[in-house]
């Protein structure tokens, strides 16, 4: 089984055909660029044992029995989900660009930009804004609507990682094409009455996020008036016992900058020398600090 990859050495090593489509995947969502996965054990879902309790070595004096060191773990089971969607095209229209086959060509990239998109945001918003709210792992400001929050996020390769079925590149692709209908024409399902053509892309992906606590810190109810302070900040990368080689700090771009720009103390240290990450703002300690233009700008409510 490979090990942690981004999705951009996926495409490298098992989408051969289209590599250059995760570029498009990538392109508007920094978050997702710098994700890892890996191939899920069977196929549609992942196994994964998890540490629950350990009790290792101890001093014991000379000549005595040894300690005995034991584990208590379990097994946890996660799906992967469908990533993808359909895009269709009325005969008319396809007709003006030469065929189906050349509109939905045309099409491809901003439709796998958009995907990724909002792959992004479900990701930030229904797995570690989620499991942080429901595990209570968060910080409040004062903002009393129209607030944002900012995720500090530990990653590793069990707790907090996409998985994806390896088996799924057949075709040599990130996201299997397949026309709908056969190809042939039909009444398309966002222009009732319509008929069109029509073509679905599928990718068997998803995140598996096994331990909350030590994975994710929600700081929330913040607005312009009301930023994070350094401390609580710091506290929040303590929290999931974070570090500069697995811990990230991750909002919308606006809010980021606000709050780092206003902390202005000496270890907020501005980097400019990746290029890969261009929104990245900076760093607190070492942990990276990543703005997102697709993350909820200012819409969330109150968090009582």
């Amino acid at each position: 089984m490979a090990g942690e990859q981004t999705l951009h050495e996926i495409a490298l090593d098992k989408a051969k055909k289209r590599p250059e489509l995760v570029d498009y995947l990538t392109e508007d969502a920094p978050i997702l660029a710098m994700l890892k996965w890996i191939a899920a054990t069977h196929g549609l879902w992942n196994v994964e044992e998890m540490l629950d309790n350990i009790q290792g070595a101890s001093f014991t004096d000379l000549g005595a029995p040894l300690a005995s060191m034991k584990a208590e773990t379990q097994l946890r089971q996660t799906y992967v989900s469908l990533l993808g969607g359909e895009v269709e095209v009325s005969k008319d229209k396809a007709q003006q660009f030469g065929g189906a086959q050349k509109y939905f060509a045309r099409r491809e990239k901003a439709f796998f930009r958009q995907a990724g998109m909002d792959t992004e945001l479900a990701i930030w918003r229904d797995y570690w804004r989620k499991a942080a709210l429901k595990e209570k792992l968060v910080t409040k400001g004062k903002a009393t609507k129209d607030a944002y929050t900012i995720l500090i996020v530990r990653f590793d390769g069990e707790n907090n990682v996409g998985i994806y079925d390896p088996t799924q590149f057949n075709q040599g692709r990130l996201l299997d094409p397949s026309p709908i209908n056969g190809g042939a024409l039909y009444h398309l399902r966002s222009q009732p009455g319509v008929l069109g053509y029509g073509v679905e892309y599928r990718g068997r992906f998803g995140w598996q996020l096994l331990n909350p606590a030590r994975a994710v810190h929600a700081i929330v109810n913040i607005d312009a008036a009301n930023l994070p302070t350094l401390t609580q900040i710091e506290d929040a990368i303590a929290a999931v016992r974070g570090s500069a080689a697995n811990t990230y700090i991750f909002g919308h771009h606006k809010i980021v900058q606000k709050t780092f720009s206003a902390i202005k103390q000496a270890d907020i240290m501005y980097v400019n020398s990746d290029n890969n990450i261009q929104t990245v703002i900076g760093a607190i300690n070492g942990v990276r600090i990543v703005g997102s233009y697709n993350l909820p700008d200012g819409t969330e409510s109150a968090v009582a």
